[in-house]
């Protein structure tokens, strides 16, 4: 039962994301940061519910290590340019109301699966495949220079990056609630 709560509630999140995204180019702060409290809040909860109190502790510190996971790779990303705040923090909440670090890496790897076809989508409707393989080519050759690429991105396209996080999201929350063998749902982290 914990877990469908769980998942609604991400699912609720992830749709309310990605429709202000699309609307807007933006994920909001009043979704992200009270999905993440109320990911905390709701592992805590459950945890006493469902364990009666035994395990708060560990719900806290699933959740905080399925936000480190979740969160830290989209800071990373971020830093370098590849996306906006929303995403990142948007990540974060998936990781604190999915509980679950196996959770947080299959919504991430979904995530950018989907981002990576949708980028091609765009690319190649909005006929950006020359400026895309030269930017391509260009941020290859600085980087192996150890030097920061200046990519032309005038007239870059957006992907609204939200849309992969909620396809992401709900996929591997799927996966959760139907029991779906991961390839990293033997390991332990706690």
């Amino acid at each position: 039962m914990a877990e469908i709560i769980q998942m609604s509630v991400l699912g609720l999140v992830l749709i309310i994301a990605a429709i202000t995204d699309l609307r807007t180019g933006k994920v909001f702060n009043w979704l992200t940061y009270p999905s993440i409290l109320l990911g905390i809040l709701l592992s805590v909860v459950l945890s006493m519910t469902v364990e009666g109190g035994v395990g708060t502790a560990a719900g806290f510190e699933a959740t905080m290590v399925g936000f480190g996971v979740a969160f830290l790779p989209f800071v990373l990303i971020k830093a370098m340019g590849g996306m906006g705040g929303g995403d990142v923090k948007l990540m974060g909440a998936v990781g604190a109301i999915g509980a679950d670090w196996r959770l947080s890496i299959s919504a991430m790897f979904y995530a950018l699966i989907v981002g990576a076809v949708l980028a091609l989508i765009v690319m190649v409707f909005r006929r950006r495949t020359k400026a895309t393989v030269s930017n391509l080519v260009s941020a290859a050759a600085m980087a192996s220079a150890k030097v920061k690429p200046h990519l032309n991105d005038e007239d870059s396209p957006r992907i609204p990056f939200a849309l992969a996080i909620c396809i992401g999201g709900i996929v591997a929350g799927m996966e959760v609630l139907l029991g779906v063998n991961t390839p990293w749902k033997g390991f332990e982290v706690l």
